[in-house]
């Protein structure tokens, strides 16, 4: 299976920007003759950048972990998906301040985050 997300948010009030893509490749393996549990392996790749107040951040993401969930059948074709990734994540960031309508360095870090990195429900819909 593979998640991915994207979004981008501007505020031109208060000039605040929240921008996000992600990949997720996943693994799993359903035990069991039902094939309603399941456990797996993820991978996560993206970029970001956001600016809530004066300084914003932008950078990378990367990452990876297990994961676990439940299908709850609706028919033959839909089924809800819960799923709960813990793992990794590594951020390498950049801090900056917008200064004439010009995006100036500030400094850099890195950021490293072992916990919850993947939590939702997805509809299914089985084609095949």
């Amino acid at each position: 299976m593979v998640n991915g997300s994207w979004t981008s948010w501007s505020w031109n009030n208060a000039d605040r920007r929240y921008a996000l893509w992600a990949v997720a490749p996943e693994v799993r393996w359903y035990p069991g003759e039902e094939k309603t549990w399941y456990v797996g392996a993820m991978f996560k790749a993206g970029q970001f950048n956001y600016k809530f107040s004066g300084t914003g951040r932008q950078g990378d993401l990367l990452g990876g972990g297990i994961t676990g969930g439940y299908q709850l059948q609706l028919n033959k074709a839909l089924a809800l998906d819960f799923t709960l990734g813990l793992g990794y994540l590594n951020a390498d960031t950049e801090r900056y301040d917008v200064i004439d309508g010009v995006r100036v360095r500030s400094g850099n870090g890195t950021k490293h985050w072992i916990g919850p990195i993947n939590a939702g429900v997805t509809l299914v819909w089985k084609l095949f």
